[in-house]
């Protein structure tokens, strides 16, 4: 799984507890730079964060575009992982599901999260 944060000028704090979560690769778009409306969304890009704090209204508008047009999953919110856990969290949960469908196992995985069985 990869996600791509947008904005913020630091996400030192949310790569472990990304990681944690199961996700592989994270990308970071810092925004300060005048350049970053120009950028591209990976194509194997998963879920988008976009961290609105940081994030100027151009680049923001651009990122917004291309994620409505490849219809991707994002998240927005400020930069605090309090806002940002529960939704990528939901987010793990039914990725985890599909595959599991898509597997035939029937059983729910847990992803360490504060609301599911394991009390994690």
């Amino acid at each position: 799984m990869t996600v791509l944060i947008v904005g913020a000028d630091r996400i030192g704090s949310f790569i472990p507890k990304l990681k944690d979560l199961g996700v592989q690769d994270i990308l970071h778009w810092n925004t300060r730079n005048c350049r970053a409306s120009k950028n591209r969304i990976p194509v194997n890009t998963d879920l988008v964060i976009c961290c609105t704090d940081f994030l100027n209204h151009n680049a923001a508008r651009q990122v917004k575009d291309q994620i409505k047009k490849r219809d991707l999953p994002a998240v927005y919110c400020r930069r605090a992982w309090s806002e940002l856990a529960p939704e990528v969290e939901s987010f793990m949960q039914k990725q985890l599901e599909k595959q599991n469908k898509a597997s035939g196992k029937t059983k729910k995985p847990c992803v360490g999260c504060k609301n599911c069985r394991c009390g994690k």
